[in-house]
C-alpha cells in the first residue's frame, strides 16, 4: 500500500509506534544512544562520532546488545 499525503510523516504515524526511551552515554568524543531493555541490558541504537574508524568497530554497530547499567564514561574498554 502506498500512502500519498502532504501531512508530515510524524503526524501520520504518531500513534503507530510507541516512542523510544533513549539514554545517552558519552565516552571521549563518542556519543552512544542506548535503548534500555527489560532484561537489564541495553541495545545500541546510534553512534555519533567524528572519527570514521569508530563506525568500523563491529562492537559498536546498531542493534548490539550491551551490559546495562552502562560503564563509566571514562572506561576505555567499552563495550
Amino acid at each position: 500500500m502506498i500512502l500519498w499525503t502532504v501531512m508530515p510523516l510524524e503526524l501520520v504515524l504518531e500513534n503507530a509506534v510507541p516512542p523510544q526511551t533513549l539514554v545517552e552515554l558519552r565516552q571521549g568524543k563518542r556519543l552512544f544512544l542506548l535503548e534500555p531493555q527489560p532484561d537489564g541490558r541495553a541495545k545500541l541504537v546510534r553512534l555519533i562520532s567524528s572519527d570514521p574508524r569508530d563506525f568500523l568497530n563491529p562492537a559498536w554497530q546498531p542493534g548490539t546488545i550491551l551490559p546495562w547499567p552502562g560503564p563509566d564514561a571514562s572506561d576505555q574498554n567499552f563495550p
